[in-house]
């Protein structure tokens, strides 16, 4: 079986199972048990930065490489996500203005902050050397 970024979605049988444990050892064994479940993906998309870590890890240990055998995505732009070999592409999230936005409008005391409130922020896809470019 072959799983690509268009397949994730359209079988449960394809897709890894994350528990919600904590802990680099979890983040490792998630892409592991793909491994010795001879799942066939072309890329990780980790939900952060820290889980790509443990990702990479269980990657190399499998001799496959990043990014010429697996794609690995992950999520944060934590500061040493630029350090790592090969540099982690990752997607940026305005954490500081994520922050301001909350305080601001728990401190709006003019206006009623209902459910039905809405506030959009854009994050960006940080492009480093983790993806192969798609041929």
């Amino acid at each position: 079986m072959r799983v690509g970024w268009g397949d994730i979605r359209a079988s449960k049988r394809r897709a890894v199972p994350c528990s919600r444990r904590r802990g680099v050892g979890n983040r490792y064994r998630r892409v592991r048990d793909a491994l010795d479940a001879d799942v066939d993906f072309t890329a990780v998309l980790a939900g952060t930065d820290a889980i790509a870590v443990g990702a990479m890890a269980a990657l190399r240990e499998a001799s496959l490489r990043v990014p010429r055998d697996v794609s690995l995505i992950g999520f944060d732009d934590v500061p040493y996500a630029a350090d790592l070999t090969p540099s982690l592409t990752t997607v940026r999230v305005p954490y500081e203005e994520l922050g301001g936005t909350a305080v601001r409008l728990a401190l709006d005391c003019e206006d009623a902050i209902t459910g039905d409130d809405h506030v959009v922020l854009s994050t960006q896809l940080v492009i480093r050397e983790s993806v192969r470019p798609h041929k």
